[in-house]
């Protein structure tokens, strides 16, 4: 049996950034109540995840992203809770996706390390290869995801809501989200969904929902046995990032001898290669891993997010007319500079300062000593709060 107090700790994990979207101010403004009702649907069985909504983004590239409501998240949060030592303990090391203290930085830097450790500080010869995997969020097979995730559950969790979690979980990765949803964006956004990437051209049981908590969790150990095979051997080493897969391999010749046996492994997944986005070429080339040109141990980021970079000032110089908060557009811009200034491009980023300063200097400021932009005294949040309410005093006082 789950506790109210349980429930409320996932709560408020699950309400951490999304305080100002509609269905949790909802929730939030009797969450004791909701809190309650939520209990007694997962202890009566009742529970079903069957509210959830759709959208599209479209950059870096096209996906169809599923989102659901603040009850249904509050359950993807208490799984998470409960099972993410377990999750660490049987992950690969090399696995990097949605895991605390790695991520994305991680997963370059590591590997970055391997191939200077392969060629032996880029004195001897080694090849990288890059595997991208092709559809593979919706093409997982829900019922192996799920199996994957109650063994785990059976095998290593021992807490008394042990039943609970498997319910709760077996609900949720049932939940068919594609005909379970509302869509509040124009039908017409998916016109630039490839068929073969939406879970609405799906039969039920195919198709991981990109969005889900759950589903983030159980695709980084969909292909966790696969990810551990590749690491024993020791002519090679791998990083594998979502759907990414990096080799570097001293031993040419016999990593493309596995790759048949490669292919079957993942074929048992229901999961394919994507033949026209192999790559395997001298380390000497360089390789783009995950946004970043990496050659010889240096790094760059490309000009894919130097341009995006240009147009988040440009933006924020508009911010007025578009009618956007200026401090959501600074996390994306700062979110920006932390990749370039990560990366060897020092002249670049100070190009990218000169062009801020010309075009944002009266919203932000550039702080020399953190190396990231800050808004400048008046346009800071809790000023803009004040401000408003001020103003909101003074038109109750003239009504009056």
């Amino acid at each position: 049996m789950i506790t109210l107090e349980d429930l409320t700790t996932a709560y408020l994990k699950a309400r951490v950034n999304k305080r100002r979207s509609r269905d949790s101010v909802r929730f939030e403004v009797d969450y004791e109540s909701n809190l309650c009702k939520l209990l007694d649907e997962i202890n009566n069985r009742t529970f079903k995840a069957d509210s959830n909504y759709a959208f599209v983004v479209t950059y870096p590239k096209p996906r169809e992203i599923f989102a659901t409501q603040m009850a249904t998240r509050v359950i993807h949060h208490y799984l998470d809770w409960r099972l993410r030592p377990i999750y660490e303990k049987v992950l690969s090391e090399r696995s990097f996706n949605n895991r605390k203290g790695l991520g994305l930085h991680k997963a370059i830097d590591v590997f970055r390390q391997d191939v200077a450790e392969l060629t032996e500080d880029y004195t001897k010869d080694a090849w990288i290869v890059h595997l991208d995997l092709k559809g593979f969020f919706p093409n997982a097979n829900v019922e192996i995801a799920l199996g994957q995730q109650l063994d785990l559950i059976e095998k290593y969790y021992e807490g008394e809501d042990k039943d609970d979690l498997k319910y709760m979980m077996t609900t949720c990765m049932r939940a068919d989200p594609a005909r379970h949803c509302d869509i509040f964006v124009p039908k017409e956004n998916w016109d630039i969904i490839p068929p073969e990437k939406s879970l609405f051209k799906k039969p039920v049981g195919i198709g991981g929902a990109i969005g889900f908590l759950c589903w983030q969790n159980a695709m980084g150990m969909y292909i966790n046995d696969v990810t551990k095979w590749l690491q024993s051997f020791d002519f090679m080493r791998v990083v594998v990032f979502v759907d990414d897969i990096y080799l570097v391999t001293c031993d040419k010749a016999r990593f493309l001898s596995m790759m048949p046996e490669l292919r079957c492994r993942l074929s048992e997944l229901g999961v394919k290669l994507n033949e026209k986005k192999f790559y395997c070429q001298h380390y000497s080339k360089g390789v783009m891993i995950l946004g970043t040109m990496m050659k010889f141990g240096r790094l760059y980021c490309n000009n894919r997010t130097y341009s995006r970079c240009l147009e988040t000032v440009n933006k924020m110089a508009s911010w007025r007319k578009r009618c956007i908060s200026p401090q959501n557009v600074l996390c994306s811009l700062n979110s920006y500079v932390g990749s370039i200034k990560n990366r060897n491009q020092n002249k670049r980023l100070e190009k990218l300062v000169s062009v801020a300063k010309k075009r944002i200097g009266n919203l932000v400021e550039w702080n020399p000593k953190k190396r990231c932009f800050a808004l400048i005294e008046k346009f800071k949040f809790a000023n803009s709060l004040t401000k408003f309410y001020t103003n909101n005093q003074r038109r109750a006082k003239c009504l009056n």
